[in-house]
This record gives structure tokens, C-alpha cells and sequence, in this order.
């Protein structure tokens, strides 16, 4: 009987390594390795299992009632757990087969038994301490899953840095064979580019275009657009994301705000246009884009046939389009990188296929194609490409696109709510565009003209009046989708946060706002409707996308005051050399830069909660080093590094609580440190902006604990004078984990804490503000006092 137990126990073994082994969930190896590594017999997972399954089980036998029900569940739930939980019951496969059960009954039986498990598997987690409900703090979670937590996250980490190292291996040797090819190609389209009309107007285009100023990104960037680091984590993560697509409501959460890279980008495109096309049973996108593909295909018969057609890139309007994009690209400054034949003529081949599809065509789709052009790239299946580029714009087109009437709303309200938050701002441009007014109707979309036009008198009055008003510009933005007007980095990025949201207008408006109050000073230059005019179209398409990226943080995720957005600019421009010398303008002759006083920072003091958890082998973790802290302060204004200082004493360690649930508490002053922080000339700017310090508490050799920043000036208006309040006394801060943001406005008001973190909730800062003068001249008056104490 033994022998039969022990056997029976090893098959079981041998069954579920088997399982494992042969497992491929994700099919990228290193993610895949990890997670095998997950389920290894002595890993902590193991002890979750224990105590998931039977819990499990118990709820599943309630449904055994029904028989049909009992034989789905226990398919689904596999082969492992039947012989291990419930071996007592029958299991038919063939009841849930044709002929005894219909394909589509049994589709319906499975989706509802997946859903009914993923409830019931996630109640039984809550019960053993494996999961925690959303209002609840991670730190409920069990001893066991919280050892879970951190032998994955170590397993991860060092799989995904051994895989990084051998990309980086091969990256040099790549970058070497692409350079050579990129050589090549461009000698072979030199020899080509002869006398077409397409290509004797891109020579002149390219002439002109080297007159304009260069669309550039900052170079000091502390993170790239896109690296390998980058884009292997969202291979990743969308791999995780097949599995299981519900999380993307998760991911969405976590990343809005952040620049995303190319197959996340593609990934939540993606989901956004087929959900609002069709509401896939059971999240299952791959069937409802393959049912939207064939749809696609068979339109674009029927439009062959009723047009008559040998091609579907070569329509009755390909002339048209072919003289519109040249035309669009030539003049569009945003457009000028991509004036290139290849990408001209493949914009055109795209908008004829559309045009097959949809027996439709407008000028605005040249700027809505752009972003798919960029994010659907295939080289390997370049024919299939062009109809999956059209698709997609086709269901932009008809889904997420806002109503013209729409932009009209967003477009005024902006300039609406200007008027009453900054009547300064809004009276200048009313002014500056009724000065030497020409306007040019080619600006603008015929939509906007013909809207108007039709709650105007006649077309005179209508060119005088309407065509000259600010709010028409605000349209042409959000008419093209900041793709006429941005750098297409990030026109990309808001395209990202835009579909994240799934097009709510309300952000829409906030990325508006956000680039009109980036050139706020720009436009405060301006004197008369041309230059305004050339702000409007020109200088959009200069701002650096990590400065659209604050701005539009500071608006849509923190709802703050929109005046500190000008500050955020961080382009250089040139010194205007003469203004009008009238009442309007002598506002803008007196603006002068801010010289700000030196200040102080002592008496810095931590309180770090640290995870003290087993480690992955088994052994306690050492104890942390305190004596390894440093405190950085880095003072940021008007977009720019003002300065930066740290601390170079030892701490001292004050009080070291107990431990609750594995995070202890420690105290650590660091008393001998006083910083001193040298200020320089602020940037010049027509409105006041914060000065803000970040704090980066480091440990040597282990990165960055936590950051957090404050006010260190506030700006502060006495009469007519723009002056600051500097903030001293006592601050005390909660710290955020990990590294800070690329930009200091994209720091969150409350720290999101994860188990895999090195410092938990409730991890704070506490520093003194002082003024070293007012130090320095009570130092000396004690002297002073002593000295005098003596001689009586």
C-alpha cells in the first residue's frame, strides 16, 4: 500500500515538472525561464499552492451539482489539480464535444465557468492572505506571499539583467551593419532622385526647410525616447498582457502620464479601437481583430468593384491626395522630418486604400495617418502594412475623433477660462490680433470655415472677424491632433494619454492648454497677428516633449494652476532686440531676470520603513547600513538645474523600532550637515514660477531609497513687483520610492508603495530652512556677547 502511495505521489510530481517544463506561456525565453523558475518544487510558490487549492476546491465542489458545469470546471482547472484534489470525481471530455454539446453552448459554458473561477480563485486568495482588495495596504498580505513577491521580483530582475547584458553584446556589431546600410540606401535614392515633379519639390522643399530652426529634443534627457531596455520591458509586458488582458486597465492606470515605447504603444492602440468597434466576449482581442481584418478585406472588394478598380492605391482621387500631401508636408514645419519620397508616396498609397474602403477623403486624415504610420511600422510584410495602417485610421475615424462641434467647445472654453485666469494672457492676443491683420485662409481646414461660416453674415465679414480670433488656431490644434503643430515625439505622447483615456475630451483640452501656456512668453513677444500667427504655427513643433509631458502631468493628473507652465519651457530662444515703446509693451521692457538670495538646509533627519523579509536563499537579509545614507538637493526653476548639493557626514542612527509585519522603522539623524545653496540668476519669464527643491535620499552602492521635492520659493506678487517667499522653517515631506521622474513635475502628490520597494509607507524626510545671513549675524552677536563677558 505504500508503494502504491509513493507512486502515486511521484507520478503526481512527475506530472506537474512535466507541466512545467513543457509550459510556455509568454514565448520569450528569459520571461518564460523566469517563470519556470517561479514553480520550482522548493520555490515559495509552492506554499501559496498548498494552501490556494484546497480552498479552491471547496468552492469548486459546490458547483458539482450540475453536471455539465462539474466536467468544464475541471477542464479548466487541468490535469494536475483533478489528480490532486479531485480524484474522487468523473471527468468525461467527450460531454463537452460535439456531438453531445454544440461549439457555440460550449463557448458559453467556458467564458461563464472562466469567469465564475477567476472570482472565486481571487476570494480564496483574499482568504489565505495572497491577495489584498484595492482599499486595503499591501502589508495584510501573508508572510509566504510577501516571500513570493520578493523571490520573484529577484528572479526577474537578474534574468532580465543577464538577458540586457547579451543584447548589449551584440548591439555594437548592429549598429555598425545598420550604419553601412543606411549609407547605402541613401546613396542609391541620391542617383535616383531625378525629374519627377514629386521629387524636384522635395529638393526645393528641403532647400527652404534648411532656413527653418531645427526640431530638436533635449539632450541632457535623463531617459531616452526609446532604448533596449525600454522596449524588451513592453515586449514583456504586453506578452503578460495576451495572458491575461483585463490587467491593461492596470497598466493604463500606472503608465498615464508616462512616455510609453513602441509595442505597449501598439498594444493599447489596439485594445482601445476593437473594443469600441466590438465588445469581445471573455477579452479575447486576437478573434475580434481577425473578424474586423476580414471585414476590412471584403470593404475593400465592394469598393473595387463599385469603383472599378484594378488597384485600391490608384483611385479616381489620387491626384488629389497626391497634391495635398506634397502640399501639407512642404509647408508644415511639424511634417518637415519626414519629407522624404518613400514616406510621401506611402502616405499616399495609404489614404487611396482608405479611400476604396470608405469612398471618403479629407485633408485633415494626412495628419491623422502620421501616428499610425509610426506606430504600426512592419518592414517584414510591407504590402499587408498598408491595409493594416488604413484599417486602424479608419477606426480612429469612426470611433475616437471628437465631433467638430466638439472642437469648437474645447477650443472656446480654453479661451474662456483664460479670459478669467489670466486676463493679461487673454487681452494680449485679442489685442495683437486685430493689429495689421492678413490672414490666410489655407491655414485652416475647410470644416472650420464652413462651420462658421454658417452662423455668419457674409464671407467679408467672416475672413474680418472670426478668421482673426485666437480661438480659430486653438481648432487647427486639436483639428489635426497636435500632429500639425508638435514635434512628432510628442504629438505621440499625447496620442498615448489620449488612448489610455479612451478619448475623453477633457484631456484633450488639458494638452491644449498645456502648449498654449508653454509659449506663453512667446506669444507675450508678439506684436501684431503674424507673429502671433507664427507662434501658433511655428513654434509648437520646438518645445521639448519632456516639457509637453510636465505641462500636461501638471494639468491632467495634478489639476494645478496653469501659470506655473510657462516656467516649464525649457527651450533657449533668442533675446528679442526692440519692442513698441507704448503702455501695452513697457510691461515686457521692465521683465528682468530674478537673482535669488542664498539659503540654508540643516537639521535633516530620515524615518525609513525597511522590508526585513527572508531573503530568496532562505537566510535572514543583513542589517541595513545607515551609515552608507547620503541626502542630495537639487534646486530646480523655470525648468532648469539652479543647483545641487548632498550631505557627506555620517548618519547617526537614533532609534530603531520593532518590526510589524516585515517593515521596521528606523530613525536617522544626520545634524552636521549644513548645506549651503548658492543660487544664480533665474531664466527670464513674464510670469513668476516656483522654485522647487528634490530631495534623493541614496544608499552607496544600492541607487536611490526615495525622493520627494517642496517649494523652496514661492512666488509672490507685492504691487506691481514679482517677487518670492522663500519657505523657511521646518519641512517635512513623504517620501516616493525608487528614483525620481525624468522631470520634477511629474513627481505624484501620494507615493505609490509596491512590496518589491526598499522603503515602505510612511518613509518621511524632515529638514530646516534657514537663512545662513541671519545665522551668520547671530553667530557673530554671541561672539561678540562672550568676547564682552570676558573684559567685565
Amino acid at each position: 500500500m505504500a508503494n502504491k502511495t509513493d507512486h502515486r505521489q511521484k507520478t503526481v510530481k512527475q506530472v506537474a515538472e512535466e507541466d512545467n517544463i513543457n509550459y510556455i506561456p509568454f514565448n520569450i525565453q528569459w520571461l518564460d525561464s523566469s517563470y519556470q523558475q517561479t514553480l520550482l518544487p522548493d520555490s515559495p510558490w509552492q506554499k501559496i499552492l498548498n494552501d490556494l487549492e484546497p480552498a479552491l476546491a471547496n468552492k469548486v465542489r459546490q458547483q458539482f451539482n450540475n453536471p455539465e458545469r462539474r466536467q468544464i470546471l475541471i477542464e479548466l482547472l487541468g490535469k494536475l489539480f483533478h489528480i490532486r484534489l479531485l480524484r474522487s470525481e468523473s471527468y468525461h471530455p467527450n460531454s463537452l464535444r460535439p456531438p453531445a454539446m454544440s461549439e457555440e453552448y460550449r463557448r458559453k459554458l467556458e467564458n461563464e465557468a472562466k469567469s465564475w473561477l477567476q472570482i472565486q480563485t481571487h476570494k480564496s486568495a483574499l482568504e489565505i492572505g495572497a491577495a489584498v482588495t484595492e482599499d486595503e495596504d499591501i502589508n495584510k498580505l501573508s508572510n509566504d506571499m510577501k516571500n513570493f513577491l520578493e523571490h520573484t521580483y529577484q528572479i526577474v530582475r537578474k534574468s532580465l539583467e543577464r538577458y540586457l547584458y547579451q543584447v548589449q553584446q551584440k548591439e555594437s556589431t548592429k549598429q555598425e551593419e545598420q550604419k553601412l546600410q543606411e549609407a547605402n540606401k541613401r546613396k542609391h535614392l541620391d542617383e535616383l532622385n531625378s525629374g519627377s515633379k514629386l521629387r524636384s519639390i522635395l529638393r526645393d522643399s528641403k532647400t527652404n526647410s534648411k532656413k527653418l530652426p531645427m526640431i530638436t529634443e533635449l539632450s541632457s534627457a535623463p531617459y531616452p525616447m526609446t532604448s533596449d531596455y525600454s522596449d524588451i520591458v513592453s515586449s514583456s509586458v504586453v506578452a503578460l498582457l495576451k495572458r491575461d488582458p483585463r490587467r491593461v486597465i492596470f497598466i493604463t492606470e500606472k503608465l498615464f502620464g508616462q512616455q510609453i515605447p513602441l509595442s505597449l504603444r501598439q498594444f493599447i492602440w489596439t485594445e482601445c479601437l476593437l473594443r469600441v468597434e466590438k465588445k469581445p466576449h471573455d477579452y479575447d482581442l486576437s478573434l475580434v481583430e481577425l473578424q474586423i481584418r476580414r471585414e476590412f478585406a471584403a470593404g475593400i472588394t465592394r469598393g473595387k468593384t463599385d469603383l472599378k478598380l484594378t488597384n485600391p492605391s490608384s483611385t479616381p482621387v489620387t491626384n488629389l491626395i497626391e497634391n495635398a500631401v506634397i502640399e501639407t508636408y512642404s509647408k508644415v514645419h511639424a511634417l518637415q522630418p519626414f519629407l522624404e519620397e518613400h514616406h510621401l508616396r506611402f502616405t499616399i498609397k495609404i489614404l487611396n486604400v482608405l479611400y476604396t474602403y470608405r469612398k471618403d477623403y479629407e485633408p485633415y486624415f494626412i495628419y491623422w495617418l502620421l501616428p499610425f504610420q509610426l506606430s504600426y511600422r512592419d518592414e517584414a510584410n510591407k504590402d499587408e502594412e498598408i491595409y493594416v495602417i488604413a484599417m486602424h485610421l479608419d477606426l480612429f475615424v469612426r470611433h475616437c475623433f471628437p465631433e467638430w462641434t466638439n472642437v469648437f467647445s474645447i477650443a472656446s472654453k480654453i479661451m474662456t477660462d483664460l479670459s478669467t485666469n489670466d486676463p493679461e494672457f487673454y487681452d494680449h492676443l485679442k489685442t495683437i490680433s486685430k493689429i495689421r491683420t492678413k490672414i490666410n485662409p489655407k491655414d485652416f481646414v475647410a470644416e472650420i470655415i464652413s462651420l462658421e461660416s454658417k452662423h455668419s453674415g457674409s464671407a467679408s465679414q467672416y475672413s474680418r472677424d472670426l478668421m482673426a480670433d485666437p480661438v480659430i488656431f486653438l481648432r487647427k490644434w486639436i483639428g489635426e491632433m497636435f500632429f500639425g503643430i508638435l514635434n512628432s515625439n510628442a504629438a505621440l505622447y499625447l496620442w498615448d494619454q489620449f488612448f489610455m483615456i479612451k478619448w475623453n475630451t477633457q484631456y484633450i483640452e488639458h494638452a491644449t492648454k498645456a502648449v498654449l501656456y508653454l509659449l506663453r512668453d512667446r506669444f507675450m513677444y508678439a506684436t501684431d497677428y503674424d507673429e502671433m500667427r507664427k507662434v501658433f504655427l511655428e513654434e509648437p513643433c520646438l518645445l521639448h516633449t519632456l516639457d509637453v509631458q510636465a505641462a500636461f502631468v501638471h494639468l491632467a493628473l495634478k489639476n494645478e494652476d496653469p501659470k506655473y507652465i510657462p516656467g516649464m519651457n525649457q527651450r533657449s530662444y533668442p533675446a528679442k532686440q526692440s519692442l513698441p515703446q507704448n503702455s501695452n509693451y513697457q510691461q515686457i521692457i521692465n521683465r528682468k531676470k530674478a537673482y535669488l538670495e542664498t539659503i540654508g538646509i540643516k537639521d535633516i533627519s530620515l524615518t525609513l520603513a525597511v522590508p526585513v523579509n527572508s531573503s530568496v536563499s532562505g537566510g535572514s537579509r543583513n542589517d541595513f547600513d545607515t551609515k552608507s545614507l547620503t541626502v542630495d538637493i537639487q534646486v530646480y526653476g523655470a525648468g532648469e538645474k539652479l543647483c545641487d548639493i548632498g550631505t557627506e557626514s555620517v548618519p547617526i542612527l537614533r532609534e530603531k523600532e520593532a518590526a510589524v509585519q516585515n517593515w521596521q522603522r528606523l530613525t536617522v539623524d544626520i545634524p552636521n550637515d549644513k548645506l549651503i545653496l548658492s543660487m544664480k540668476e533665474t531664466r527670464q519669464s513674464f510670469m513668476p514660477t516656483r522654485i522647487q527643491a528634490l530631495v534623493i535620499v541614496r544608499q552607496r552602492l544600492s541607487g536611490a531609497l526615495g525622493h520627494c521635492r517642496f517649494p523652496l520659493y514661492i512666488p509672490q506678487k507685492i504691487g506691481n513687483l514679482d517677487t518670492w517667499d522663500v519657505t523657511y522653517g521646518p519641512v517635512i515631506r513623504t517620501l516616493h520610492p525608487g528614483m525620481p521622474p525624468s522631470s520634477i513635475d511629474m513627481i505624484p502628490d501620494i507615493p505609490k508603495i509596491f512590496a518589491t520597494d526598499k522603503i515602505g509607507p510612511g518613509s518621511t524626510v524632515s529638514l530646516n530652512v534657514f537663512d545662513p545671513k541671519a545665522e551668520q549675524h547671530f553667530s557673530q552677536n554671541n561672539v561678540s556677547a562672550e568676547m564682552s563677558a570676558k573684559f567685565l
